[in-house]
């Protein structure tokens, strides 16, 4: 059919009875195009609007003739998909995108004055969407990387400027010719299978992290300390990034999905690290590094997870920072638990002999932090095994009398304590330089033991009680210190009976203070 034809068809149809209806309008024009005309418009075949049996009486009216039609022309020109459709898929949708664009605008005219317009963009729509949810179940797009492809071109290209909203389609107002419950329908089947395939990748990538832990070997570089911590968080992190410039919302449950498999992952990790480090602690000479590097990589993600959790459910979030921080504690206990064995081992002796095992027991502590390595963590690590050295100290040192002691040292014994917390304190200030000063209540012992009046121990255990920063953990030893230097059941009960009420005080027991002086090694 030429030009002039539709012309004419257009001109014939603009006079009609002012008391025509829109349906007998229509039905003028489409007497005035014939099936036939509109078949090589569109350029279908005669197929294309003939029922299958060949039967005419199939079909029922010439509108289900022309609805033929124009399917037949939308599943003629809708592009197929290319053979590399995994490498290709971006310039596939691309091609949907311009022959829709191209078909709607050269069909318009024609079908418009037909009152068939609705039609083709109704058939068009559907079709995208049936091939949308085909490309949704083609294993070949099994991957997060076409899933965010194709939701991102349906929510920003699909019903933007790019097409339905263009510029050059904006006065037909086509998103009210269009069924958007097939966009809401496929908008939902496209979330769950993108989390479906998030949650295989996400659980492959951490599990490959794990594998390269496990076959690490040795702790050589500072890289190692942080290496673990940077590959997961980057993995946990890259598709929740991905997701918002979509959606602020999909990314919420890309971000949860992510959370999820972190979670599983840290089971197996610490599973795995708690057979490794108590194996480790068992050693005559346990390798720190291991316990060092645990403690950074569950404090580093713990920290990331309060940072980025934000979104993820309550519980999920609790659970995995409960995970880090149980491990983290497990880690730090069994690290303390080497550091007073050790010093159990060296100080039950130094107490006994010539006072020759504290500088022994100096030499285990360097020899278990031999290099920096996780440097903040080792600093807090041996500030930790500071302050359970200076305890375990004073505990061996009120166990046995002063008067044996100093048979064994043959020198003032306040001295002797002063000068092992000073070379205590100078040896752990060069292993991490940033260390609290918590040798004080050593240090404060000669001034105890130089006190004659009960007022003048008074002022000392007061002064313990002020500046000393290990009193809450060292003040239930006070008692049996003050007993230890000679003072008197009572005198003790005065001394603690002076101590302000504002602060912690420690309890009297006079047996138990009597016991912790006399036992064993008295």
């Amino acid at each position: 059919m030429n030009r002039s034809g539709y012309n004419q068809a257009s001109a014939r149809s603009e006079s009609p009875l002012s008391q025509n209806t829109q349906e007998e309008q229509n039905l003028q024009h489409e007497k005035s195009i014939t099936l036939k005309e509109l078949a090589e418009f569109l350029e279908v075949t005669d197929e294309a609007i003939t029922p299958e049996d060949g039967s005419c009486c199939s079909v029922k009216s010439d509108q289900q003739k022309i609805t033929r039609s124009i399917r037949g022309s939308v599943s003629k020109k809708f592009p197929n998909p290319p053979a590399e459709l995994n490498k290709d898929l971006q310039i596939h949708l691309q091609n949907v995108q311009e022959t829709i664009y191209s078909e709607l605008l050269k069909l318009r005219p024609v079908l418009e004055s037909m009152g068939q317009f609705k039609c083709l963009v109704d058939c068009y729509h559907r079709r995208t969407f049936d091939h949308l949810n085909d490309l949704l179940q083609d294993v070949r797009l099994s991957s997060v990387k076409n899933s965010f492809v194709l939701m991102k071109w349906v929510l920003h290209s699909y019903l933007s400027q790019d097409l339905l909203c263009h510029p050059d389609l904006q006065e037909m107002d086509l998103l009210k010719k269009v069924d958007l419950l097939l966009f809401t329908d496929w908008v939902a089947k496209a979330k769950d299978k993108l989390l479906e395939n998030v949650q295989t990748e996400i659980r492959q990538s951490l599990e490959k992290i794990l594998q390269n832990e496990r076959n690490q070997r040795g702790f050589d570089r500072e890289e190692d300390c942080v290496q673990l911590y940077v590959d997961t968080s980057q993995c946990i992190d890259a598709m929740p990034k991905v997701a918002q410039t979509i959606s602020s919302k999909l990314s919420d449950h890309v971000r949860e999905v992510c959370f999820q498999e972190l979670l599983e992952f840290l089971g197996r990790y610490n599973d795995e690290q708690t057979k490794i480090l108590e194996s480790e602690a068992k050693k005559d000479k346990p390798e720190t590094k291991h316990f060092l590097k645990t403690l950074n990589t569950c404090k580093q993600l713990k920290q990331h997870v309060q940072t980025s959790g934000k979104g993820v459910s309550t519980l999920l979030f609790q659970e995995t920072v409960g995970m880090l921080e149980d491990m983290e504690a497990f880690t730090l206990n069994l690290l303390m638990g080497i550091v007073t064995d050790t010093a159990e081992f060296h100080l039950k002796k130094n107490f006994k002999k010539e006072n020759k095992e504290f500088s022994l027991l100096i030499l285990a502590v360097k020899e278990y932090f031999p290099v920096k390595f996780c440097q903040n963590i080792q600093e807090a690590v041996i500030d930790e095994a500071y302050k359970h050295i200076v305890h375990i100290y004073l505990k061996h040192l009120i166990r046995r009398s002063r008067s044996k002691l100093e048979q064994s040292w043959s020198h003032d014994v306040g001295q002797t304590v002063a000068d092992d917390a000073e070379h205590l304190h100078s040896t752990i200030k060069d292993m991490a330089p940033g260390v609290q000063q918590w040798n004080l209540m050593l240090q404060i012992i000669p001034e105890l033991l130089e006190d004659k009046e009960i007022n003048s121990v008074k002022m000392t255990v007061g002064k313990m009680q002020e500046e000393c920063p290990t009193w809450s953990s060292d003040m239930e030893l006070v008692p049996a210190l003050l007993r230890w230097k000679g003072q008197s059941g009572r005198d003790v009960m005065e001394v603690l009976d002076a101590l302000p009420e504002d602060k912690p005080k420690p309890r009297y027991k006079p047996w138990y203070s009597a016991l912790s002086c006399c036992t064993g090694e008295g």
